[in-house]
């Protein structure tokens, strides 16, 4: 859905009037990308929709309102990206305007589930291929006739104003089990991307049944070599947590609805005691504590692909050099000027001739 911007806040639907959000919470969050990932029904757009409009610094979203109890459960067919605003901005198409817009900083990708389709590595390429233009766009406003270090890459791309859209977390949505397809999709996207899993629907599970599935997510992706974003924590620290029932770290279990006050219906009690909510947690440290980290990995990862990249021009060339160059002299691709030259003679000694 896109959003209409105006220049008064109070004209546009979508502000959520808040006077006692702190201001400059939401300036601190700058602009940021977030993207989730994962099964179909898992609950990604679920999960998309709390962390952004439950947050107090969201001042406008392009959520809609929900009408209806199962909507949660519609499929995604297609990348979404859905804008929230954390802070104001006088717009860049206007700068002679005296009142601030929403910023539409706060950016969410939401993908359809790999099991919508046949063949799960459709809407991963789809996925992929997003990602991947990020880093292909930025990359072309680099001038290549300019020789820019690794670290002047960091110090201009390292920022909350908006340099790049690189996907900065990636969340990838994991209920009940872990399947290989996830660890293989886990381990492509942490190439470009900082990968966070998550285990939804903890509302459904015990705590006990959360606990061990952390301890068995957490030790299949060190065994099989995937890098995820850890919040600068090893992964033997993550995996002793996980066992002891501490929180702080990935895989975060979070509870796809809303949190009720206690009842004494029956009807509404559950045989189990389900595992807490980490959605506040996993908010914090993505948003507050963490955020300048995140953006540096962000970077890292671009600097690395572009590194890569580079090399792969230059090998390409050097093969079609080393071609040519074994070619007889006639048979070697002619520059221009020569084609152009051979052409004047070819026109000259026709013209003898005659």
């Amino acid at each position: 859905m896109a959003r209409r911007r105006t220049n008064n806040a109070h004209d546009d639907p979508f502000i959520l009037h808040a006077s006692s959000v702190n201001p400059f919470a939401g300036q601190n969050i700058g602009y940021l990308r977030l993207a989730v990932v994962g099964d179909s029904g898992v609950g990604k757009t679920s999960f998309a929709r709390q962390f952004t409009e439950t947050l107090p610094e969201v001042l406008s979203h392009d959520w809609e309102s929900k009408n209806a109890p199962d909507e949660d459960y519609t499929r995604t067919e297609a990348l979404v990206e859905k804008f929230s605003s954390t802070m104001m901005e006088i717009p860049w198409d206007n700068m002679d305007a005296d009142d601030e817009v929403p910023a539409r900083n706060l950016v969410f990708v939401d993908t359809p589930g790999y099991g919508s389709v046949v063949d799960a590595q459709t809407n991963f390429d789809l996925f992929m291929s997003y990602v991947g233009q990020t880093f292909e766009e930025k990359n072309k406003r680099i001038s290549p006739f300019t020789e820019v270090s690794n670290n002047e890459l960091m110090r201009s791309l390292v920022t909350g104003v908006g340099a790049h859209k690189f996907i900065d977390v990636c969340f990838y949505l994991i209920v009940h089990r872990l399947k290989p397809i996830d660890v293989e999709f886990m381990r492509l996207i942490s190439e470009k991307a900082n990968v966070v899993p998550v285990i939804c629907k903890v509302d459904t599970q015990s705590e006990q049944e959360v606990r061990d599935l952390k301890v068995h997510v957490l030790k299949t992706l060190k065994e099989q070599g995937v890098s995820i974003y850890t919040f600068r924590i090893e992964y033997d620290r993550l995996i002793s947590m996980a066992e002891k029932g501490q929180s702080g770290g990935p895989p975060f279990a979070v509870s796809n609805i809303t949190e009720k006050n206690a009842s004494n219906d029956e009807d509404d009690q559950v045989s189990f005691t389900p595992a807490s909510n980490e959605l506040p947690l996993l908010r914090k440290l993505v948003l507050e504590t963490q955020i300048t980290n995140i953006r540096q990995f962000t970077v890292k990862k671009f600097i690395n692909w572009r590194g890569k990249h580079i090399a792969q021009q230059q090998q390409q060339q050097s093969q079609q050099a080393s071609q040519q160059a074994s070619q007889p002299f006639y048979q070697q691709p002619q520059q221009p000027q020569q084609q152009q030259q051979q052409a004047l003679q070819h026109q000259y000694q026709q013209h003898v001739v005659r």
